[in-house]
């Protein structure tokens, strides 16, 4: 990633920034110590991913790690429209959508001297095509992409079974690591401003400039990702000085953090996303009246204000602010429950007595709080939900295999899809591997044209219709668009909140202060 350009964009952002992400960003006095170049910036981790190679993986923590080694075909710029990065410009696609031609920049290495050449890009590619080699990437591209070839040393050749308007911005998500690595989970090996030195599997990375870099050099020496899995823990290494970033700040810390002197912090809008997964395969949920109920009856305001201190969006569809598709003027649901409202569509269901089920959530997503608060407020409507927690991977199994009635979880797709809504809308499809029992003619031909497309105002207008129709059915119903809260020494450059946006933490550009 070339940083001059990024370099100029983020320190004439200022203030208003954060009014315009919805972020609450404490800006520096005038008098701040000024910006050095040099020094080490640690990064406390809340998990320490167990995957490091992106061609692997998706989790946040892992990318926040690999961003900074290996670099995509095209990247995000500021304003939230792609540019080409070790792509030389626009793919070219034929005018059936089946194949896309991506030409190269000459000249850009891996460390060593290797060229990122079409071989190498196509190697990628249909590495996580592959269902079989796909790891995390598999929901996103396997199946989608049909073969990459090289066409010659820089250009690539990709063909599509069938049209994928969306995979450019898969493409600016999808890191290109040198093909050689592509089978090893803890591999780092890339063509970004920064390289991998030292890796203590289970507790830390260290990452050192990449001085023979082809655009401007890193302010950075370098950057270590610690792990201090516990929040409180994470804030006093943070008030002690020794990490610079805490990227998963609590909500119940952030505005006493906004209050240290030497700290800051930022609460913006992104891509993420509290999902609420209905099992329509059984009842309740399998009753259309018993899911209107359910979302009418769910308590937003009181998950905004107690649980996440504010610091998130009440829930109107699946589609959250920073979504393709998001439409702000269109609230299906009031702010305070509507009691009775709840009581006539229980009524319409044709049940008699209390409805009984089960919220099923993920020991380390943080969602105990919100589970109880969801659950009081659906107990004085008779629906009564019994609070299940489980480890990580055992909710997992029970996702994939049905065995649940409501799956509460937090998803960070920023990393696969970008500002699309493919992550949140695709499992709504009746042959996605995701779908939880939904059948809807009208929804499945919306979403195939909406992935189709390449016209991004097309395929928005596509995702606004299905997000209502969604919500009508009461498929997915999220309590709120929680925030992307991050705390940060004044000792360290403010982070671009536009990048924070976009659901990602923009580290390689950031300085020292002096």
């Amino acid at each position: 990633m070339e940083l001059g350009r990024r370099r100029f964009l983020a320190l004439g952002a200022g203030a208003g920034l954060a009014v315009a992400a919805g972020g609450t960003l404490t800006g520096c006095a005038d008098d701040a110590p000024k910006l050095r170049d040099g020094g080490t910036l640690t990064v406390a981790l809340p998990a320490y991913p167990a995957v490091l190679n992106p061609a692997q993986g998706v989790a946040e923590e892992a990318r926040w790690i690999a961003d900074a080694v290996v670099e995509p075909l095209y990247r995000y710029r500021d304003d939230t429209t792609l540019e080409p990065l070790l792509a030389a410009a626009d793919p070219q696609v034929s005018p059936d959508g089946l194949v896309w031609t991506i030409r190269l920049r000459d000249g850009i290495t891996y460390p060593g001297g290797a060229p990122c050449d079409a071989a190498n890009v196509a190697a990628v590619l249909n590495w996580v095509a592959s269902a079989k080699t796909a790891g995390e990437w598999a929901p996103y591209l396997a199946g989608r992409i049909g073969k990459a070839t090289a066409v010659d040393a820089g250009t690539v050749r990709i063909e599509l079974p069938r049209p994928f308007g969306v995979l450019r911005q898969l493409l600016a998500c999808l890191p290109i690591p040198h093909q050689s690595s592509l089978a090893d989970p803890q591999s780092l090996v890339g063509t970004g401003p920064f390289r991998a030195e030292k890796v203590v599997p289970g507790q830390s990375v260290l990452l050192r400039r990449n001085d023979e870099y082809r655009g401007e050099k890193a302010p950075l020496d370098a950057m270590e990702f610690r792990l201090v899995a516990a929040p409180a823990a994470r804030v006093a290494e943070l008030k002690a000085k020794r990490v610079g970033v805490d990227p998963r700040l609590a909500a119940d810390q952030l505005k006493a953090l906004q209050r240290v002197k030497d700290m800051q912090a930022h609460a913006v809008s992104s891509p993420l996303d509290l999902v609420t997964a209905l099992n329509m395969r059984r009842a309740p949920f399998d009753n259309i009246a018993v899911r209107r109920a359910l979302a009418a009856g769910t308590a937003r305001k009181a998950v905004r204000d107690q649980d996440f201190k504010g610091f998130a969006v009440l829930g109107q569809g699946p589609i959250g602010p920073t979504t393709e598709g998001w439409d702000a003027a269109y609230a299906p649901y009031p702010e305070v429950v509507d009691g009775d409202r709840v009581r006539v569509l229980l009524g319409e269901s044709g049940l008699s007595g209390p409805v009984n089920f089960t919220v099923l959530i993920a020991a380390d997503d943080g969602l105990a709080r919100p589970a109880d608060t969801l659950a009081k407020q659906w107990a004085a409507f008779g629906l009564t939900a019994r609070v299940e927690e489980v480890p990580a991977d055992v909710w997992r199994q029970r996702r994939r295999s049905g065995d649940f009635d409501l799956a509460l979880s937090l998803r960070r797709p920023a990393y696969a899809v970008g500002r699309t809504a493919y992550d949140v809308l695709a499992p709504a499809a009746s042959d996605h591997p995701d779908n939880t029992g939904y059948r809807n003619a009208e929804i499945d031909r919306l979403l195939a044209e909406a992935w189709s497309v390449g016209e991004a105002a097309r395929r928005t207008k596509l995702c606004r219709l299905a997000n209502e129709i969604l919500v009508r059915d009461a498929v997915m119903i999220p309590p709120v668009y929680p925030r992307f809260l991050v705390g940060q020494s004044r000792a360290v450059e403010s982070i671009d909140e536009k990048q924070m946006a976009l659901g990602r933490l923009d580290l390689p550009p950031l300085h020292l202060r002096s």
